[in-house]
């Protein structure tokens, strides 16, 4: 019974020894960079109508209807994680999308702090991630400054763009690949859902003649879902 004692006490030192030193081998930080695409809202005006103020007066007579489309933004930036176990990291991301479009809010930063759970195996990893944080447009909304012509929509000469910050969170999912201890190839795809204030935004205004011009409408209180994939590589220290 003292043999059998004995040999399980050092079974268990063992397997103690070798959880920690694999413990103590586990690369926990993690930094790397990524290029991503993210498909935004934009608006065109397709017609304008009057409305019927009969018998009581209204500030604003016409109507607009608008049709929503999407644009593809290019952007990039880095990442930094920490991995509690190979089940469950922490990371923050920041991406910046330079084009200074007014059609889609100007240039863009997001940042996004969460989690990333799920499994990494010895070459491959699988995750579902959940990341809140923001993102702020250089152009978000614009305020009318000076006088006007009378004109319906107005133009955006007539307005300033000033900057504006929306609350995001980023829920999907993450493939990575790893071609040595070290190294992470990573793929990421999710839907960046981005609650919007109410704010002033371009349009683009075609008339009859096929005349195009830019245009500020208004814009309600509003959340969108936007498609956004990444691709990136890391290093695990």
């Amino acid at each position: 019974m003292f043999k059998q004692a004995m040999l399980l006490a050092v079974f268990l030192s063992v397997a103690n020894l070798q959880a920690a030193r694999a413990q103590s081998d586990e690369r926990r930080f993690e930094i790397g960079g990524q290029f991503s695409l993210m498909h935004l809202p934009s608006r065109a005006v397709v017609g304008i109508g009057i409305i019927d103020c009969f018998p009581a007066p209204c500030t604003n007579p016409f109507s607009l209807e608008l049709a929503q489309g999407r644009k593809t933004e290019p952007g990039g930036g880095g990442r930094f994680g920490y991995n509690f176990s190979r089940h469950v990291a922490v990371e923050a991301e920041g991406n910046f999308f330079p084009r200074n479009r007014d059609s889609d809010g100007g240039r863009k930063m997001q940042v996004l702090v969460g989690v990333k759970i799920g499994k990494r195996f010895d070459k491959v990893g699988l995750f579902a991630k959940a990341r809140p944080g923001f993102m702020r447009f250089s152009k978000g909304d614009y305020q009318q400054f000076g006088s006007c012509i009378l004109l319906f929509p107005p133009p955006a000469a007539c307005f300033q763009p000033v900057s504006k910050t929306s609350f995001a969170f980023d829920l999907g999912a993450v493939a990575e690949w790893y071609p040595s201890k070290n190294t992470i190839v990573r793929f990421d795809g999710g839907d960046t859902i981005i609650r919007f204030g109410r704010r002033n935004v371009t349009a683009i205004d075609i008339s009859p003649a096929g005349f195009r011009r830019v245009v500020v409408v208004s814009a309600p209180a509003e959340t969108k879902h936007n498609f956004q994939a990444s691709v990136g590589i890391g290093y695990r220290f």
